[in-house]
C-alpha cells in the first residue's frame, strides 16, 4: 500500500512536507521504531523529493495507543494468529489541518487526481490553483466509491455562464469598433446629428 500511496503522491504536483504532511502509522505493536525508520528510508528513496523526510512521518507505539488511535479513525482490523498477519482493510485517510477526517480512500493504489483533489478539498483551498478550484466545483468526493466524480449539472452551468461571458465580451469589443467607426466617420464629414 506505501508503494501505491508513493508512486500518487510522486504524480501529485504537491510536495510532502511543504503543501502537506504524510502520518504512516503501525497497528502492529511489535513493530519497532527502528523497522519504521528503515521503512520511511526505503519509501522516501524511492519519493525522491527533496524536504520530504520531514513530513513523512513513521510511528509505532504500544497496543493501548494503537487501539484508541485506530478507533477514532474508525479503522477496524483483526489478528488471526494462526497465520501470524492482520486482516485489514487497505485505505488511507485525508485529513483537515484541524486533524479531522474529511476523507477515505480505500485500496493500494490511489488516483493522484482524486489524491489532489482530496488534499486541496481538505485543505480548505489554502493550496492548489483556481484551474484546481473550479475543478472542484464541478466535482464532488463520492464516500462510498473513494472517488471523484462529475457534477454534470455544474459543468453545464459554468459552461452556459463561460458561454455568456465569451458572448458579450465580443458584443462589447464590437459595439466599441462600431462606435469609435460610427463617431471618426462623422467627425471628418463634418455632419454632427444631435437627438433630443
Amino acid at each position: 500500500m506505501l508503494v501505491g500511496l508513493e508512486s500518487a503522491l510522486k504524480a501529485v504536483k504537491f510536495d510532502v512536507g511543504k503543501e502537506f504532511d504524510v502520518l504512516t502509522v503501525s497497528f502492529d505493536p511489535k513493530d519497532t521504531p527502528e523497522v519504521a525508520t528503515a521503512k520511511k528510508a526505503e519509501i522516501l528513496n524511492r519519493y525522491n523529493r527533496s524536504g520530504s523526510a520531514d513530513g513523512w512521518h513513521f510511528l509505532t507505539g504500544p497496543q493501548e495507543s494503537i487501539a484508541a488511535l485506530t478507533k477514532a479513525a474508525g479503522f477496524q482490523y483483526q489478528y488471526d494468529p494462526k497465520t501470524g498477519q492482520f486482516a485489514h482493510t487497505t485505505a488511507i485517510m485525508i485529513l483537515t489541518p484541524e486533524g479531522r477526517i474529511a476523507q477515505y480512500y480505500y485500496g493500494v493504489e490511489f488516483p493522484p487526481k482524486d489524491l489532489r483533489l482530496g488534499l486541496i478539498q481538505a485543505s480548505e483551498s489554502k493550496i492548489g490553483t483556481l484551474a484546481d478550484q473550479v475543478t472542484l466545483y464541478c466535482y464532488h468526493y463520492d464516500p462510498n466509491t473513494g472517488k471523484y466524480s462529475a457534477i454534470i449539472s455544474r459543468i453545464i452551468q459554468l459552461s452556459g455562464g463561460l458561454t455568456i461571458l465569451g458572448i458579450g465580451t465580443v458584443l462589447l469589443v464590437l459595439f466599441r469598433r462600431g462606435s469609435d467607426s460610427d463617431y471618426g466617420s462623422r467627425r471628418r464629414s463634418g455632419s454632427h446629428q444631435y437627438v433630443r
